[in-house]
């Protein structure tokens, strides 16, 4: 039997999103925060499968979790992370924090909401270099810059790199042991998580019982189908405009030697067109 990627977010909400995932989702949340006080009790907000979940790639699948003290929770797996992937982090934290209040209620209700992503690929340069270097987890919250004194305990951010498990020393058993699983496991890698955990073999048997499904492997592929061609996308969209830039360049430059006098058989060159042709060319852009 084909094991299906837990890493994929529709299998992430699936193997979480029922009551009866509910020690799955409390073992996981306390290897990641790691509480003073235990957490007890989760309840998922968001169970529901969106009906378009196959036809719209953009749909975030993640799970909105309340905490037995009304603190938030949300928590999503991402599996190739773009440039914006972190301020869509941050703007879904809003929501989920937003959502506690209704008119009228005081602020002193508010409660803490922590958003936590896992991320099954490296984040991009510019965004990476925020990341705690050579560790999987990096947490973050609201600080003073110059005193490091924490101005609120409302807002929290967890970012987790399944790219850096196997380099990572710090990692807790616990945490360690989640890392390894959705880091695209093997069967023998899966028994081997199920025989040192019982809460991992509950986890390990689902994701098999999910992948034995015909139809939660074919909703799975289609969402990683789609992933995989919306980057390929993305690329291309990306070096078209890499080329774009380049000309837009070439003829600014041209343009301003020609306004500074530059002998135009020698732009003309620069740009290798005939000189005849030059007027023209700059005319079009």
């Amino acid at each position: 039997m084909r094991i299906l990627n837990p890493s994929n977010d529709y299998v992430f909400k699936i193997l979480f999103k029922d009551p009866e995932g509910e020690r799955r989702l409390l073992a996981m949340l306390t290897a990641i925060l790691e509480p003073r006080v235990p957490i007890v009790s989760v309840r998922v907000l968001n169970p529901e499968i969106p009906a378009d979940v196959v036809a719209d790639k953009a749909i975030v699948l993640d799970l909105l979790i309340e905490l037995e003290d009304k603190s938030s929770v949300d928590i999503e797996m991402e599996a190739m992370p773009r440039f914006e992937f972190t301020d869509r982090v941050l703007f879904y934290w809003s929501k989920a924090h937003a959502r506690q209040l209704k008119r009228g209620d005081d602020f002193d209700e508010l409660r803490p909401t922590i958003s936590i992503a896992w991320m099954a690929s490296r984040l991009p340069r510019a965004r990476r270099i925020a990341m705690t270097p050579g560790r999987v987890h990096s947490r973050f919250r609201v600080q003073n810059v110059a005193t490091n004194a924490e101005l609120t305990d409302q807002l929290e951010l967890h970012f987790l790199e399944l790219s850096k498990r196997r380099s990572d020393a710090t990692l807790s058993p616990a945490l360690r042991r989640w890392a390894r699983f959705f880091d695209r496991p093997s069967s023998a890698d899966l028994d081997a998580l199920a025989s040192e955990d019982e809460i991992m073999a509950d986890t390990v048997t689902k994701l098999r019982t999910i992948s034995d499904d015909d139809q939660h492997a074919r909703i799975a592929d289609a969402r990683e189908k789609g992933e995989v061609a919306r980057r390929i996308g993305l690329g291309a969209a990306y070096r078209e405009g890499e080329k774009r830039g380049v000309e837009k360049t070439r003829v600014a430059m041209a343009r301003e030697m020609l306004r500074r006098g530059t002998d135009r058989a020698f732009v003309a060159d620069l740009l290798g067109i005939p000189d005849a042709e030059l007027d023209g060319f700059l005319a079009e852009r």
